[in-house]
């Protein structure tokens, strides 16, 4: 049996300044990648401790969550922040 796996890549561009950053918190054996997907599910986790500290309206809320998930103009949809904790 012969299975394909095809990951799809994307290009981006950083600064200098950016990519020296990324550099000193990249693990030695980490892809980028996976730099990102850690940094995500720490910026996922720590959003997630945040909720609930307050006493906050269901309005309120839904206000915080519709800043956080339409940011230039990129909708973001729960279930796709959700996502970045699948492989943790």
């Amino acid at each position: 049996m012969y299975i394909c796996i095809h990951m799809t890549s994307k290009n981006i561009s950083i600064t200098e300044e950016v990519y020296k950053k990324l550099m000193k918190i990249k693990r030695e054996n980490e892809s980028f990648s996976e730099l990102f997907l850690r940094l995500l599910r720490i910026q996922k986790n720590n959003m997630e401790k945040s909720f609930g500290a307050w006493n906050l309206s269901e309005k309120e809320k839904s206000e915080i969550w519709d800043g956080i998930t339409n940011r230039l103009g990129r909708s973001w949809k729960k279930t796709e922040l959700e996502d970045v904790n699948d492989n943790s």
